[in-house]
């Protein structure tokens, strides 16, 4: 057996001996094959969809359209679909003044007018309205009531007087979501600060102190709290047409879901994620090097995380976890430290159910999710930061291998891209 590995880390690869450990396995996304022809592609997913009326077929007689599109941290194709968009809803004559695009942004930072310019293309943000979603601005919310599980909906009022709502997006894995893509563009995208934070906690039980729903988690819909409200919620908006885009694991198009039954739609897509990012195992193992998948998504602690998350379904619960993340940019945002210098899990707890935030939930995570698991770090940060995290900076596994000394062959599953693959057991 192959003892030298190599792993993705930032620009480069690094080296690792694993001798003297047993090696259940190198879990890592399948090939899958990408559409080469992606102008056709999206043409054919709006004329003539899979999952429903076409859109020339719904938007006829109507005089306005509301488009969401995802901010910038989202790969979706908007750049090359919107336009095809506009195309479409000019033959039937609803005017480019009487469509709106909105930045489906959550609660994350507003765009620019130069973001929104790479994003979208100077001939799109020149011919057509396109705003940023607030969600801390009641003026332009509209109050709606309450959900069934008890969420307050304030939802985008220039996206309710709409009378034809598109939908455009990415399906992914979420790691309390489920998946990302389909009535995600609603909630969190346009829905308003208390709404997002109500829907967003649901990913812990009711319970204080009982740590997380486990029904909240990556590839569960059915029974996941967070999803069942987001749809319901997406219902109740209004959701004409959509199109999500699914991306292969070298980030080449491999789907277009689309139509007029956005739900059907939309677990299609799903179901192509997992084809390409699920790993079936049949044993969780001692250690687990994962890598974060190099530049870009270890490029911050914060985006380097989600290899932690979806690392702990292949790890035992009293386990190791060896994260390799350059993190030449740092933690990725000041605030996390504001959050980890909370010292008490309960106070930590008490702050995050009363101001639900996504830098939050990651000290969350670090202090209370991870468990009894130890977290070793191959990175660029600083000692200071890492121990910080509550980890420890190494440089090679032999360190990791001093503390196994007890185990006969300790496991070791290799993940090389650990931001987009995740287990399931067998």
């Amino acid at each position: 057996m192959e003892e030298i590995i190599k792993l993705p880390y930032g620009d480069e690869e690094r080296e690792f001996n694993i001798k003297g450990l047993k090696l259940l396995g190198v879990l890592e996304p399948q090939n899958y094959p990408e559409i080469i022809d992606q102008k056709n592609a999206i043409y054919s997913a709006i004329r003539d969809p899979e999952y429903g009326a076409s859109l020339i077929d719904i938007a006829n007689g109507k005089q306005s359209a509301v488009i969401l599109v995802s901010d910038k941290t989202r790969k979706t194709l908007a750049r090359e679909i919107i336009p095809i968009l506009l195309e479409e809803l000019t033959k039937v004559d609803i005017p480019l003044s009487n469509i709106t695009i909105i930045i489906a942004i959550g609660a994350h930072p507003m765009l620019t007018k130069e973001e929104i310019k790479v994003l979208l293309g100077k001939d799109v943000t020149e011919a057509v309205t396109v705003i940023n979603h607030n969600c801390r601005d009641e003026s332009s919310l509209v109050y709606r009531g309450v959900s069934s599980k008890g969420t307050p909906i304030y939802l985008n009022k220039n996206y309710l007087e709409a009378e034809l709502k598109i939908l455009t997006g990415a399906v992914n894995y979420h790691d309390f979501a489920g998946f990302s893509g389909g009535a995600k563009s609603i909630l969190p995208g346009i829905s308003g600060f208390s709404t997002i934070s109500h829907n967003h906690l649901m990913l812990l039980n009711p319970s204080f102190g009982t740590g997380y729903n486990q029904m909240a988690t990556a590839g569960i819909l059915k029974g996941n709290p967070v999803h069942e409200d987001m749809e319901e919620i997406g219902e109740l908006a209004g959701i004409d047409f959509i199109v999500n885009t699914v991306f292969n694991a070298d980030g080449g198009l491999s789907k277009i879901v689309s139509g007029t039954n956005w739900k059907q739609a939309h677990r299609a897509g799903c179901e192509v994620i997992e084809k390409i990012f699920s790993v079936e195992i049949k044993e969780r193992a001692d250690i687990v090097l994962v890598s974060a998948g190099g530049h870009p998504f270890d490029i911050n602690f914060y985006q380097a995380m989600k290899s932690i998350i979806n690392t702990m379904k292949m790890v035992k619960e009293d386990g190791i976890i060896v994260l390799l993340a350059s993190c030449k940019e740092g933690l990725g945002t000041e605030n996390l430290k504001e959050w980890l210098n909370i010292e008490s899990p309960t106070k930590l707890e008490e702050e995050l159910r009363n101001n639900f935030n996504m830098i939050g939930k990651i000290a969350y995570d670090i202090r209370i999710g991870i468990g009894k698991r130890k977290v070793f770090m191959i990175t660029d940060l600083p000692k200071d930061e890492v121990e910080l995290l509550g980890f420890r900076k190494i440089d090679n596994l032999e360190e990791i291998k001093e503390l196994l000394d007890s185990k006969d062959s300790p496991t070791l599953y290799m993940v090389p891209y650990g931001n987009i693959t995740v287990a399931k057991s067998s």
